[in-house]
């Protein structure tokens, strides 16, 4: 059974007030898609205290009713959520919502930044004193990268697809045949490309081996004409999409998928749809920086304090799903692919540890009636040539 364990996360309950059904929804996509805080919407009946409240203002009562549950509500902070700013000093975000920095402003706000000040001649002293402020911090990091110009090296491996139980899986998925893939002789999974479904045959840590093998010359058998198709399609419960992504993570166990290279230019075509995906660290930064710039990996790196691991790890995943283009054509010969590439950026960097992409497991999980038995057992069977 695939293991779905996603680290632990500090929870903040918010709770929308007068907010419409498709800002709701667009609040509630972006809380799923976001893995450093958990974001939880609450409702009023749910006896939950909230931490962040949001109140639409741009209706006709929006500051009266700010006004109500900031009684109701003392100890939360109280934003006023509008396209146009209180006539009171409130905590305030502006409408309309961008991902890129809508996650920067609630934290802002929790710590007890972002109000809105509605003396004029406060607002204009708290505009000095922050311009200040931004003046001796932009001074102080000069000095700094004036002081220290050390730089932090990494080297990059390569891989490439092909031998391994990622690039079957892939090949698999451009046929129209249902197969599976057998490795010693054995049943590890089933490809089915016309519902683009999966049906595991192991369990989530043989199948993370497995991606460690390399150059293998997998089995596949096609799945007997004779079998109940669509019994089998309601058994696979792991979309096609979710399974490269998991296999590409462990395969790639941070390093750089052929046929990129540190200095080919890469793009985000769409974001990736996450709440459907295994969880991958920095996955909503990284998206965020990619869907608008076309940038290489040696660029990339320079820019974001992110782990490398988790940046090679997620080209490997977007690449592998086609969420992610190449810009620039690749004209690198095949010595300059395979010699060893080196990164650098300015040291000292405070990245996180990342997670271990071994510990991350796909969306779906198989659940114990989906475990191979009775009409499965009889099937892989069949595929053993038992």
């Amino acid at each position: 059974m695939m293991n779905n364990s996603i680290p632990k996360v500090k929870t903040a309950y918010v709770l929308l007030v007068n907010v419409d059904d498709r800002q709701t929804a667009m609040l509630r996509m972006a809380f799923k898609m976001y893995n450093s805080v958990n974001y939880q919407l609450v409702q009023p009946e749910d006896n939950v205290q909230p931490e962040l409240i949001l109140v639409d203002g741009d209706a006709a009562d929006g500051e009266a009713v700010w006004q109500k549950v900031k009684k109701k509500f003392p100890d939360a902070v109280v934003v006023f959520f509008g396209r146009n700013s209180p006539s009171f000093t409130a905590p305030y975000l502006m409408k309309p919502i961008r991902f890129d920095t809508l996650f920067q402003h609630l934290r802002n706000l929790q710590q007890g930044n972002g109000v809105w000040l509605a003396d004029k001649a406060a607002a204009q002293k708290e505009a000095a004193s922050e311009q200040s402020e931004q003046t001796v911090a932009h001074t102080a990091q000069q000095q700094q990268n004036t002081a220290d110009h050390t730089q932090q090296s990494v080297s990059v491996v390569r891989f490439h697809t092909q031998g391994t139980l990622l690039g079957m899986v892939q090949k698999l998925a451009q046929q129209t045949e249902d197969t599976a893939i057998l490795f010693e002789n054995k049943p590890v999974l089933i490809v089915f490309p016309s519902v683009e479904k999966v049906l595991l045959a192991v369990e989530s840590d043989a199948l993370q081996q497995l991606c460690m093998q390399s150059d293998v010359e997998w089995q596949t058998k096609a799945v007997p004409a004779s079998a109940p198709t669509a019994q089998l399609h309601d058994k696979a419960k792991l979309t096609l999409q979710s399974c490269i992504w998991q296999l590409s993570i462990w395969t790639a166990r941070g390093r750089l998928i052929d046929p990129i290279t540190p200095d080919t230019i890469i793009k985000l075509k769409a974001w990736p749809n996450m709440t459907r995906l295994a969880y991958l660290p920095e996955s909503m930064r990284l998206s965020a920086f990619l869907v608008r710039t076309p940038v290489a990996l040696n660029t990339l790196y320079k820019l974001l304090p992110v782990s490398l691991e988790d940046v090679l790890n997620y080209i490997a995943a977007t690449y592998s799903i086609g969420s992610l283009s190449i810009e620039q054509p690749l004209t690198h010969s095949p010595a300059q692919q395979e010699k060893e590439m080196i990164l650098t950026r300015n040291a000292p960097q405070a990245v996180a540890k990342p997670t271990a992409s071994g510990e991350q497991t796909a969306d779906h999980n198989e659940s114990d009636e989906d475990k191979p038995k009775g009409l499965l057992a009889r099937l892989m069977g069949r595929l053993r040539g038992n």
